[in-house]
């Protein structure tokens, strides 16, 4: 029984998996604390041609989510003017090459879904609705009127998954838990 839930264990993990792509700065893996780093500090406002192809001018963060969630996320910086953009799908490597940023309207494939104007150290998106299960791309940047020594800040999310989820993932846990007590017995 052991190792045919262990089996079943890993299914279910491979099958949610899926690979981050390269030019990705980091994933988002549910509820928690993150940190990043851009090298220039107008690539999120006024950004070049070539974005991000010899260095981080704004990152990209990369997480999966589910239909019915609720999003919330907070930026701060004490050296930066925050800006984010939030999209539904993957931004490929040469949207960014080919000059194709846009902070407030489509990339490539990736469609906007909401975003920050700048002149702010922080930035925050509270209660968004997931409306559909899939990769969801976040991109941070800034505009500051400092040198180009980097510059840093700190990412809070807030991921609450939908009350349905919860229940059938409960109930799965009960249902297996039945079955190790019956089999015991």
């Amino acid at each position: 029984m052991k190792p045919l839930l262990a089996a079943c264990f890993l299914l279910v993990l491979a099958a949610g998996a899926k690979a981050l792509p390269v030019h990705y700065y980091g994933e988002i893996q549910g509820s928690g604390n993150y940190t990043g780093a851009v090298d220039i500090n107008f690539g999120w406002s006024d950004a070049p041609f070539g974005l991000n192809s010899w260095g981080e001018q704004v990152n990209l963060w990369g997480f999966n989510a589910t239909e019915g969630e609720t999003l919330a996320l907070d930026l701060t910086s004490n050296e930066l003017s925050l800006g984010f953009s939030l999209y539904f799908g993957e931004v490929s490597a040469s949207d960014l090459l080919f000059g194709l940023f846009d902070n407030s309207g489509d990339i490539g494939s990736a469609v906007y879904l909401a975003g920050a104007s700048l002149w702010s150290y922080g930035q925050s998106l509270s209660d968004f609705a997931i409306g559909q299960t899939g990769f969801y791309t976040l991109i941070v940047g800034g505009r500051d009127f400092g040198g180009y020594d980097g510059y840093h800040y700190n990412l809070a999310v807030s991921q609450v998954p939908e009350p349905a989820g919860l229940l059938l993932l409960a109930s799965g846990l009960l249902g297996l838990g039945v079955l190790r007590y019956r089999a015991r017995g």
